[in-house]
């Protein structure tokens, strides 16, 4: 980042935990303190030209054997004539309905960023700063302590935010939150007016 670029980090109470950088995929980590309402998740990468899926996990437990029930399965996938997106969630073993949202606002080859905003009821996911699906929650978002990364991706960083943090510092940071920038070194920033 160039001084003359005049940029703030983002004030402490919005930033939860260590962001991660160029995590190796398969990547499954602790969020601590878990989900709640309020927590913001950015997932920043680019899809494979190759790429046929891939999948983000919002997980109670890691365990291998039984595997842990899965609050939030959102699962692009590029293999099919029409790519899409899937959410659905594992309990007990079993999946439930899929939800399917049909237009895509992922391409191959190209460079995102994601953020998974949780609400009281549901998350709403943006694709590029664009809102792409909003999905109701099926098990207690309380129940989430795990995020699980997989399939065709390579992710430049994930971040852990609070957006309660951020409101009691006033909406303005929210409305200045520019993005997660990844440029040999990968800060969170803020713009000034």
């Amino acid at each position: 980042m160039s001084p003359a670029e005049n940029l703030d980090p983002l004030p402490d109470p919005f930033i939860l935990q260590p962001p991660a950088f160029h995590p190796v995929v398969p990547y499954v980590t602790t969020i601590f303190g878990g989900l709640r309402a309020g927590k913001m998740v950015m997932l920043q990468g680019v899809v494979p030209l190759d790429a046929r899926r891939f999948q983000v996990d919002f997980q109670c437990g890691c365990s291998l054997h039984p595997p842990p029930d899965i609050a939030i399965h959102f699962n692009p996938r590029f293999h099919t004539t029409q790519p899409h997106a899937i959410c659905n969630t594992l309990q007990g073993g079993r999946w439930q309905a899929e939800a399917r949202w049909p237009r895509l606002a992922l391409r191959r080859g190209a460079s995102f960023r994601i953020l998974f905003l949780f609400g009281h009821e549901d998350v709403k996911v943006s694709v590029n700063g664009r809102h792409f699906l909003q999905y109701r929650y099926r098990l207690p978002l309380s129940r989430v302590d795990t995020l699980g990364i997989f399939g065709d991706i390579l992710v430049k960083a994930v971040g852990f935010l609070n957006i309660n943090g951020a409101t009691s510092l006033g909406r303005q940071v929210l409305e200045r939150l520019r993005e997660l920038r990844v440029s040999g070194t990968v800060q969170l920033y803020c713009v000034h007016h």
